[in-house]
Formats: structure tokens, sequence, C-alpha cells
């Protein structure tokens, strides 16, 4: 059963807070219960193979609203609109690996 709670974190932007990933920002694509969701960043995890979360382990953030509705109407959104969504995305660093390997270099 898919809960409204999570039904309503479609299309929102998440950090992940724990896991290999934390700190990686997604995309929530899919709601698969009261507390698992689909996420994607539209690069190492695109939609053709998002990553299943537990609600509990992700910060949520602001809606993407094209993606947000292109979800609620049953469409899947092409990895090139989530990538544009989370680089338009209030401080958020750009997706996936990108944002690690700057990040690196501005510390250097």
């Amino acid at each position: 059963m898919v809960s409204d709670a999570t039904t309503a974190l479609l299309g929102r932007v998440v950090t992940s807070r724990a896991g290999r990933d934390r700190g990686d920002r997604y995309v929530v694509v899919a709601a698969l219960g009261v507390d698992m969701v689909l996420v994607s960043d539209g690069a190492r995890r695109g939609m053709d193979r998002p990553k299943k979360k537990n609600v509990k382990h992700l910060i949520v953030h602001e809606v993407a609203p094209a993606l947000a509705a292109r979800l609620a109407q049953g469409e899947t959104p092409r990895d090139e609109e989530i990538r544009l969504a989370l680089a338009e995305a209030v401080g958020a660093p750009d997706a996936g690996g990108e944002r690690r390997a700057a990040g690196e270099a501005a510390e250097a």
C-alpha cells in the first residue's frame, strides 16, 4: 500500500543522509510503500535503474514543479529533465559524481 505521505514526495528534490551515497542529491520518482521511494539523479542513477531509499534516510527539499506535474500524470521524465531540475534547485551542486569532482577541485 502506498501512503499519501510518500506520494506527496513525488517530484521533490532530496539529499541522501545515509549510505554510500550520503550527500548526493536526487529527485523522488516513485513511491514503493509507506516508507520507501525510488530516487534518480539522471546520471549514475537514471530512470532505467532508480535507487530504492528509505524515506527516513532522506532530507527533503523543494519541489521540482515540472517533474512533479509529469510524475502526477503518470509520465516518466527523461534523465536530462532530472539533471536540469537538480541543477536549478536552490543551492544544489551538480548531480552525481560531477559534484564531488567540482568540490574536490574547489578545496585544492
